[in-house]
């Protein structure tokens, strides 16, 4: 089985497994209302989280080492949250998924988060492909992906379903090869 550390180390941060609390539960449940609208553009689960008690279950799930979730908390405080999205030891390959807190925007925290869960992902798994896909007219995660040095496989055409309506998705890897030559010099 699976385990994940409760920590994970990163430039200026750290990825977290945080104490599923109330306070923590009403913490991110303010962060993710007064974001709102700019979160909902791409991300379906914020529809379905309309007070505190909405968002313990995922916390205490994401406390646990079985998964693969991790909050973003700088100077103790949540800003976002990444993940194994898609994790399959067999095949040796994982997805990472994301979001951070549009106040913390234009830093490098999620490319330099990405960066740190890759590593952890190609280090202590063995993992040999890890993607990433993103909406294909979200701009920022595309960025993200991008100056993380992930290579854009192409777009699947209507692949996803956004309150009703069809999205494009694009699709970003990289393999461990290309993280070993990244990292050989570092």
């Amino acid at each position: 089985m699976v385990e994940f550390p409760k920590i994970i180390q990163a430039d200026g941060f750290t990825l977290e497994k945080v104490k599923p609390t109330f306070d923590t539960a009403k913490y991110l449940f303010e962060l993710v209302d007064r974001q709102r609208e700019y979160l909902a553009k791409w991300l379906e689960w914020v529809d379905f989280s309309n007070c505190p008690e909405d968002m313990y279950p995922h916390l205490l799930k994401s406390s646990e080492t079985k998964s693969s979730n991790y909050y973003i908390v700088q100077d103790n405080k949540i800003i976002g949250s990444i993940s194994f999205v898609d994790f399959s030891e067999k095949q040796k390959m994982a997805e990472i998924g994301y979001w951070l807190s549009k106040d913390y925007n234009g830093r490098g925290i999620m490319t330099r988060a990405v960066k740190a869960l890759e590593s952890f992902g190609f280090e202590t798994f063995n993992l040999n492909r890890i993607g990433i896909t993103a909406d294909s007219e979200n701009l920022k995660s595309c960025a993200v992906a991008e100056r993380a040095g992930y290579v854009k496989e192409g777009v699947l055409r209507q692949a996803n379903i956004l309150r009703g309506l069809p999205r494009d998705i694009a699709v970003y890897s990289k393999l461990k090869s290309e993280w070993e030559k990244e990292n050989k010099n570092a």
